[in-house]
């Protein structure tokens, strides 16, 4: 199909926020049992992202800035360390900021640390050095002690962002000075900067002492006014530690109730750019007049999800007869209006580690499947898949897979329920069933969703080797060897996996012609990552 040419990194999900909600408890609850989760990531540092247009076009300083999202309720927040939506972590993002945080780019990017490096060589324990001259909005200087409140409230409140900070031994973190800060881990952990970088929505920075009540941060914007399941409205920060930005002089974000006034708002003038769209509403404003679209490749997958523990899916034969009935091609088109990028059952697409040569025939191979299904003993299979409209193409997916498996001689019965239902007693139960993430490093995937341990192993994957080469690779700081682990795990996802992972998913959004400093990206968030401070009227 014919599609806009540009790219970016967003994602539309009207369900976002019930279901990060329900992951927040899931993993709060992990914790409050005594389970850990030791997870890591790939990545390098990087400078900025290159902002598309800005470099050419003429910039204005000043300006009411208007967004658009969906997905926002009476629930939405202004607490720095409880994101349960994408319109709430844009509004974090714009106040407040973390130590590091993965920009579009997928890359670590410094933003209140400058360095963060093994103490003496040990990777069990890490200095981070923190930015000078940064300000909080009421004037309090940004020092080591709000990091370790910080760290201090994520953990003991059993919020997400406990899991970004890996194996840490928060009785033996302290401040070596205003500016530094020690941290011990109960382990080696050589990934221990990229795991802040990729939990940076859940690790916001917070000043000592600080009470939702006053939602004070260091970020670009200073706080207005909230009402929440509606909008928020920011001021430019006069004293921001970034010398030239934001460009705005107001920042308000609106809650739309769903797309098609999300799409009529931006169509009308109403906002300057509309986050998460979908691929019809993208086909329609690629021809309106004074709006561009925005197509990002991303690695946000929606899987579907085989429990390995319980029949048909604990032959791996059923699970990779599974993998080879899909039309790879046939379901983007059909399922996500050819918005996306054939996978091969793997996640964590842009780790400089993943292992490209891992292929699959896209349109899949009909006979090597049935040949499987026999060799299990499970010709003419039926299984029930669960599946919500919980995320993009989900229910979509779901019923495209079904039809391409009646080729196979496996019938697929559909058990399309409520996102409240999904999300009840039984999730991460299903044993067939969907999910969905936002694009991360290799390691940090896999301590989320593939290790007895995670927080979300809808698979029920425990495999004690993987396992061990998980410890290995975190333990190792040979870039190379890493690499060999990775690869080594990568394997088994390919051969012996529970997931199905068909594409990686596009995300979609478009703006006025009037703004620009938007980017192009990979992780996954809606409107460049939410980096407004570069975006800005054209003069």
């Amino acid at each position: 199909m014919d599609r806009p040419d540009q790219s970016t990194t967003p994602r539309p999900v009207a369900e976002f926020g019930r279901r990060q909600f329900l992951r927040g408890i899931a993993a709060a609850g992990a914790l409050a049992g005594g389970g850990s989760l030791l997870a890591a990531c790939g990545g390098s540092s990087s400078g900025p992202a290159q902002h598309l247009d800005q470099a050419s076009r003429s910039l204005k300083r000043g300006g009411d800035l208007k967004l658009g999202l969906t997905g926002g309720s009476s629930s939405d927040t202004l607490d720095p360390h409880k994101s349960l939506t994408y319109i709430d972590t844009s509004r974090l993002q714009s106040l407040y900021q973390p130590l590091v945080q993965l920009n579009a780019q997928a890359q670590v990017e410094y933003v209140l640390a400058e360095s963060i490096t093994p103490h003496r060589g040990s990777l069990s324990e890490w200095v981070i050095n923190l930015r000078r001259g940064v300000t909080f909005h009421d004037g309090k200087a940004f020092t080591a002690a709000d990091v370790l409140f910080t760290f201090q409230r994520v953990y003991s409140n059993g919020f997400t962002g406990k899991f970004g900070l890996g194996p840490i031994d928060l009785a033996h973190t302290k401040a070596l000075d205003q500016h530094t800060v020690l941290v011990r881990l109960t382990k080696p952990f050589s990934s221990f900067a990229e795991q802040l970088a990729a939990f940076w929505y859940n690790l916001y920075i917070a000043p000592d002492g600080f009470t939702p009540a006053k939602p004070v941060g260091t970020g670009a914007f200073v706080y207005q006014s909230f009402t929440p399941g509606q909008r928020s409205v920011f001021t430019r920060n006069p004293h921001y530690w970034k010398s030239g930005l934001p460009y705005a002089d107001t920042l308000t974000i609106i809650d739309f109730s769903d797309n098609t006034t999300l799409q009529a708002a931006l169509s009308t003038g109403v906002i300057q750019g509309a986050g998460a769209l979908d691929g019809p509403q993208i086909a329609s404003l690629a021809t309106t007049s004074g709006i561009k679209t925005v197509v990002s490749h991303s690695g946000e997958i929606v899987p579907f999800t085989m429990r390995v523990d319980q029949p048909p899916f604990n032959d791996v034969n059923v699970r990779q007869a599974m993998r080879l009935l899909v039309d790879r091609p046939q379901l983007i088109d059909s399922a996500l209006d050819g918005y996306g990028v054939v996978a091969n059952d793997l996640f964590s697409p842009y780790d400089p580690d993943f292992d490209h040569s891992l292929v699959r025939p896209a349109q899949g191979d009909i006979q090597q499947a049935k040949f499987l299904l026999k060799k299990a003993g499970q010709e003419g299979l039926t299984v029930t898949l669960t599946t919500s409209a919980v995320a993009t193409g989900t229910v979509a997916m779901a019923t495209v897979l079904a039809a391409q498996a009646k080729a196979a001689g496996v019938t697929v019965k559909l058990s399309n329920v409520p996102a409240g239902v999904f999300f009840g007693p039984n999730y991460l139960k299903w044993t067939f069933g969907q999910d969905y993430y936002n694009y991360y490093p290799y390691l940090a995937q896999v301590a989320e969703s593939m290790l007895s341990a995670s927080p979300f192993n809808e698979t029920h994957t425990s495999n004690a080797h993987y396992t061990s080469l998980y410890n290995q690779a975190n333990a190792t700081a040979s870039p190379t060897l890493r690499q060999e682990i990775i690869r080594e795990m990568q394997n088994y996802d390919f051969n012996e996996g529970g997931y199905i992972v068909p594409a990686y998913i596009d995300v979609l959004d478009a703006y006025s012609e009037k703004i620009t400093g938007y980017t192009a990206g990979k992780v996954g968030q809606p409107l460049s990552n939410f980096d407004f401070e570069h975006f800005a009227f054209t003069a």
